[in-house]
């Protein structure tokens, strides 16, 4: 077994400080060895190179001190920003965010409903758009996150099938990546959009508290899930991790890349518009339509829970903004007595989470201690 190089503990102690820095928001070098256990050297060591990247400023002495005043370092959130595109089937929603997950210049238009060359070109006006106004500002873009709603293979840029926007075979969108890149100058990342958002969902409530694992639901034109564990994103063997839409509840369904599985077949928002005509018309989640989400979700959540010990699972997506706290205690409560341990459940922290992960995906990509 391999064990932790110089290297290795490098890294990891950069990690631990840049949390802390970030939590903590101003903080002094004794203040980071006491509370990290790191030796002065290595502190001085680790701010300094913060320093000279400009993820920490130096502001001057700490108030309220006796004697000769440490320094105080204030964390800089916007020495790194990312755009951020979540794609969901025929909208575009981007931003500029940086370190705190904070969106600047949101904006969402229609967009064609593929991964053609005009969605492509869309994307590198708005890019550049994005990089203006931040330059206007004084801003500089660092990186372009891009989430789509298909499993994607992340390494080689391909959707290997998206049924809600046509895409039943692989997809090499690799050249018009590329084409991306050189026309912003800009490096580009993708990621399944539901897990996009599970990792803003994860940064947002990190920068609070510590947690290890989280489990992001997301219900809409279709449903899929972003699975947390240790910090890290999960994608499986085949880039498949999250796709839920593709419970069974007995063996007599069928699995199809082709189509969508069957608890996406009853719970999308087409399915239940055609089950419950008045959501169609006003919006909004009768009681009748929250015991139907109710009784078809909470086994499958569970089974999730019971199988992963996981804590915290959060819920995101048009359907929870449609039936609000009612559906989220429904589900809730229900939920409390099908699993092992207590668990909370939560609404989404933001409705631009995709957003915010597209944009910090591409900043970790780019800077390696950031989640």
């Amino acid at each position: 077994m391999q064990g932790i190089t110089a290297t290795d503990m490098k890294r990891i102690n950069r990690k631990v400080v840049f949390d802390l820095v970030r939590r903590k928001r101003s903080i002094t070098r004794v203040e980071l060895s006491e509370l990290t256990g790191l030796s002065g050297p290595s502190i001085l060591a680790i701010v300094n190179e913060f320093l000279e990247k400009g993820i920490l400023t130096a502001t001057g002495k700490k108030n309220g001190s006796v004697g000769r005043s440490p320094v105080t370092m204030v964390f800089n959130p916007d020495v790194l920003l990312s755009v951020g595109f979540e794609f969901d089937g025929d909208r575009l929603s981007a931003g500029l965010v940086n370190l705190d997950g904070k969106i600047r210049f949101p904006s969402t238009e229609r967009v064609p409903a593929d991964l053609g060359e005009n969605f492509f070109e869309m994307l590198c006006r708005k890019t550049a758009d994005l990089q203006r106004r931040a330059q206007a500002e004084g801003l500089h873009c660092t990186g372009i996150g891009l989430g789509v709603p298909g499993a994607v293979d992340v390494r080689r840029r391909v959707v290997r099938f998206a049924p809600n926007i046509g895409i039943q075979t692989p997809v090499d969108i690799s050249s018009r990546i590329e084409r991306l890149e050189n026309q912003c100058g800009l490096p580009a990342f993708i990621e399944n959009d539901v897990n996009a958002s599970a990792i803003g969902e994860f940064y947002r409530r990190k920068i609070r508290e510590e947690i290890p694992d989280l489990l992001y639901v997301s219900i809409g034109a279709g449903i899929g899930a972003g699975l947390i564990l240790d910090g890290q994103l999960r994608h499986g063997a085949h880039g498949l991790c999250g796709e839920i839409g593709y419970s069974l509840r007995t063996v007599g369904e069928a699995v199809s890349r082709q189509n969508p599985g069957w608890l996406e077949h009853h719970l999308s928002h087409e399915a239940l518009a055609e089950h419950f005509g008045a959501y169609r018309e006003r919006g909004g989640a009768s009681a009748g339509m929250v015991r139907y989400v109710v009784e078809i979700l909470c086994p499958i959540l569970a089974n999730l829970v019971n199988a992963l010990d996981i804590h915290l699972v959060v819920l995101g997506g048009q359907l929870l903004l449609d039936g609000g706290e009612r559906l989220l205690c429904g589900i809730r409560e229900q939920l409390q007595t099908l699993t092992l341990s207590p668990i909370a459940l939560e609404e989404g922290d933001t409705a631009d989470a995709g957003i915010v992960g597209c944009a910090l995906l591409a900043s970790d990509q780019l800077w390696q201690t950031i989640l």
